[in-house]
């Protein structure tokens, strides 16, 4: 738990995430206006992920941290991404993303929850993450 009170990092991603929560339950905003949200707490996520477990050895709390986090960013996704299928998809007037992009970013979560939390040798762990990040083996 120290570790998790000593990163405000990952405090700062459960926040954004429970905010963007409470404006949806709230009904705050529009769909549009509920992907740029999770577009951005994925970027802050992303970014703790880096900091945190690329660019050193996560500890178990970060560990269980991402765990924590990634499953609320996947589910949230899936939500947009289903509400925007059933409204026939995303106006294209207002925004630089698609439909398709929500898809690739939820898939891009799911790779990125087996690379951490899936049963891999920690070989097959340096080679995924090397692949995928271009990030050489220690």
């Amino acid at each position: 738990m120290t570790d998790v009170l000593e990163c405000p990092r990952w405090e700062a991603v459960g926040l954004v995430i429970d905010q963007n929560t409470r404006d949806l339950l709230a009904r705050r905003y529009g769909l549009l206006e509920e992907i740029v949200a999770w577009f951005k707490a994925v970027r802050l996520f992303q970014d703790t992920v880096d900091e945190r477990m690329i660019l050193r050895d996560p500890s178990a709390a970060d560990l269980r941290q991402h765990k924590t986090w990634i499953a609320s960013l996947i589910a949230e996704g899936e939500r947009v991404a289903a509400q925007a299928t059933a409204q026939g998809g995303l106006p294209p007037a207002y925004h630089h993303f698609t439909l398709a992009d929500v898809e690739a970013t939820v898939e891009m979560l799911r790779t990125d929850e087996r690379v951490w939390h899936s049963p891999l040798s920690p070989q097959q762990k340096a080679n995924l993450i090397e692949a995928v990040c271009h990030v050489p083996k220690s």
